[in-house]
């Protein structure tokens, strides 16, 4: 493990277009996805109680 994380930090940077690029092709899955039915938007306020309760270490049904 030690051993891939320094390899890593010999990699050559992503360049902004790439970073770039690749967020759009990750929102367009992640689109495609709901879309589809595959997962189901959770609204923020529901979103961010899951957050917290997982934050205190509990697990609320959903």
């Amino acid at each position: 493990m030690a051993a891939a994380l320094i390899q890593s930090l010999d990699e050559p940077e992503q360049t902004t277009e790439e970073v770039e690029a690749a967020w759009a092709e990750e929102i367009q899955r992640r689109l495609a996805d709901v879309d589809a039915g595959v997962v189901t938007p959770v609204p923020w306020p529901e979103a961010r109680r899951r957050i917290l309760a997982a934050a205190n270490g509990r697990r609320e049904a959903r």
